[in-house]
């Protein structure tokens, strides 16, 4: 598995430039922007000035809101919205080819997103990886699977981002 500080350029801490990690799935309303949010929260309360992440979806509505159940389980679990990336004023949008060269890693939240990301991007193949386990799709269930959801983006984003980190 590819990790961040494993990519070419990787910055050292005297860099400003920040690694960015787009999280990618397919409506871009409920796993991606959690994902999005947790990444960004825990890299705020760590300290990571080296970490930005991002979420997009392959089919997205463009301009959908984030699921209120997706907003009430990063809310109940405590991840603070992150100034300019505030997950409580997420819009879907999906990836765009110009966007992708923006992107230091995507992360597929399952095997298809991967498979997909490969075949629209196939010059990305180096920057694309997928969670560490696959994250299925809560869209539809009740605030439990959101919340279930939630804690297995935190595991992936964790071992994907923060390996390093004891907590």
């Amino acid at each position: 598995m590819i990790r961040l500080e494993e990519l070419p350029g990787h910055p050292t801490e005297a860099q400003d430039t920040p690694r960015r990690v787009c999280f990618v799935c397919t409506g871009n309303t409920c796993r991606s922007p959690m994902a999005e949010a947790v990444a960004n929260a825990w890299a705020q309360e760590r300290g990571r000035r080296d970490l930005r992440a991002y979420s997009a979806g392959l089919s997205a509505l463009e301009g959908d809101p984030i699921a209120r159940h997706a907003k009430e389980a990063l809310e109940k679990r405590g991840i603070e919205p992150v100034k300019g990336r505030d997950f409580r004023e997420h819009t879907a949008h999906s990836l765009r080819a110009d966007e992708v060269e923006q992107y230091d890693l995507l992360v597929g939240m399952t095997d298809a997103h991967v498979m997909q990301l490969l075949m629209y991007f196939p010059h990305a193949a180096d920057r694309i990886v997928r969670m560490p386990t696959p994250v299925s799709d809560p869209f539809g269930g009740d605030a439990a699977l959101y919340a279930s959801t939630l804690e297995q983006i935190e595991r992936g984003v964790k071992e994907l981002l923060f390996s390093e980190d004891p907590t």
